[in-house]
């Protein structure tokens, strides 16, 4: 590299830096910097042997590799992020970002792009001509012509895939390229070729017009075939192959054909290494939705603490909701009239010398199973908790119960707390 102050685009070989500038690279996760762009920042620019993440000496390392067979898409970003704030702490520091997860970690440059996009704009780091080039298209492009050069002119078609499916006994050798799975799981050459490298990528090739349809059509005649054994069918080590691509696509289409296979052939169990490659468990855990404590303060106040938010309610709706919290087993509406005194005495905890005659007529009609001013009421608590509370768990914290039977809370009353 000649001795200049490079800005914008990264070159693609560097081998030396003038005294402010930082070789940012992508390591594994033991940072064992043995191969590629790792082992040139430990070998020219003061790369840590077992730092797999920061500063060090001249470079700087993200950790992209998570190991064969395991991908983690959110953790490579989190380290992305973690990058760009170092960057823009470090103004003094010029950074050139080198193809950072595009060797064994199996990203393609327009993946990984895609986490550097804030790093765009600043002045103090370059990024490749092949990530620049994806953030500013916007689009991430897809080779599918490799599958439909193999279907449409292999070694062997994907009608004559087809017809061995229908036939119950497969015989050519066309799995990489008919039911693909992710990049990662085998060594051979076909694997890594035909390997879909992502979530995206399958859910693009799905929507192909015409491998989408393939792919539904020769997965239909697999769930039609009269031979109920997988491994008759297609064989060993194939019938594993056929199981990863019905996990990966289920994970784009759940619930569809490719779980029903996995239910007919595979005791719907789906391959494990394709969920640990795509770190789908860990993401789907930290998308759970939890629920969380209810807690009524000591004025009254209504506070969902997990999701630090607070529930609104005018008073009169909120006496009725405190009335409900307080009676688990549920009130039948036909028997609020019982309720009229305790519905009045919650509400002047709530608001003090506020029991005119203009609230006594409100709970009286609240009370009055013939009107449908409980009804209503009902409805604004819903509406409130709808705004904070997450869509599969709203009938936890409502007022809900089948017409003529007892309406309840439904919240395990452990995570109430009464200050």
């Amino acid at each position: 590299m000649e001795e200049k102050e490079y800005k914008g685009i990264t070159p693609d070989y560097i081998d030396s830096l003038l005294s402010k500038q930082i070789f940012v690279f992508g390591s594994n996760i033991l940072g064992y910097h043995t191969g590629g762009a790792s082992k040139t920042a430990r070998k020219k620019f003061s790369a840590v042997w077992g730092q797999a993440e920061g500063l060090q000496g001249q470079s700087y390392a993200i950790p992209v590799d998570y190991g064969k067979g395991v991908r983690n898409d959110e953790e490579v970003r989190a380290a992305v992020e973690r990058f760009i704030t170092f960057a823009k702490e470090h103004t003094d520091l010029f950074f050139l970002v080198t193809r950072v997860g595009c060797g064994t970690a199996g990203y393609h440059d327009e993946e990984i792009a895609q986490f550097f996009r804030e790093a765009l704009g600043l002045k103090n780091v370059s990024l490749p001509k092949s990530f620049v080039d994806a953030i500013n298209s916007g689009k991430v492009e897809y080779d599918f012509e490799r599958f439909l050069d193999a279907q449409n002119s292999g070694f062997a078609t994907y009608a004559e895939a087809l017809k061995e499916i229908e036939n119950g006994h497969k015989i050519g050798h066309w799995i990489w390229y008919i039911f693909p799975q992710i990049k990662g799981l085998g060594h051979s050459h076909n694997s890594e070729y035909y390997g879909i490298c992502s979530k995206e990528e399958a859910k693009m090739y799905l929507e192909h017009p015409i491998l989408g349809k393939r792919l539904m059509e020769i997965t239909n005649a697999l769930l039609d075939c009269k031979n109920s054994s997988a491994l008759n069918i297609l064989g060993f080590p194939d019938v594993l192959k056929v199981q990863s691509c019905m996990t990966l696509f289920d994970l784009v289409m759940p619930n569809d054909i490719f779980y029903e296979v996995l239910v007919k052939y595979y005791d719907g169990k789906p391959c494990e290494k394709t969920i640990k490659r795509l770190g789908w468990r860990d993401e789907k855990q930290k998308n759970k939705v939890v629920l969380s404590k209810l807690t009524i303060t000591k004025d009254y106040s209504i506070l969902l603490s997990d999701y630090n938010a607070e529930v609104k309610l005018e008073p009169i709706v909120k006496a009725i909701y405190l009335l409900f919290l307080n009676h688990p087993e549920g009130i039948v509406f036909k028997c609020l009239p019982d309720y009229r005194k305790e519905l009045a005495e919650i509400y002047q905890k709530i608001k003090p010398y506020g029991l005119n005659d203009r609230v006594i007529r409100s709970i009286e009609d609240a009370t009055n199973p013939l009107l449908n001013s409980i009804n209503e009421k009902c409805s604004r608590v819903r509406a409130a908790f709808q705004s904070v509370v997450p869509s599969a768990l709203l009938d936890q914290y409502t007022i809900t119960g089948k017409s003529g039977e007892a309406k309840k809370i439904s919240l395990p009353r452990d995570l109430v707390v009464w200050e």
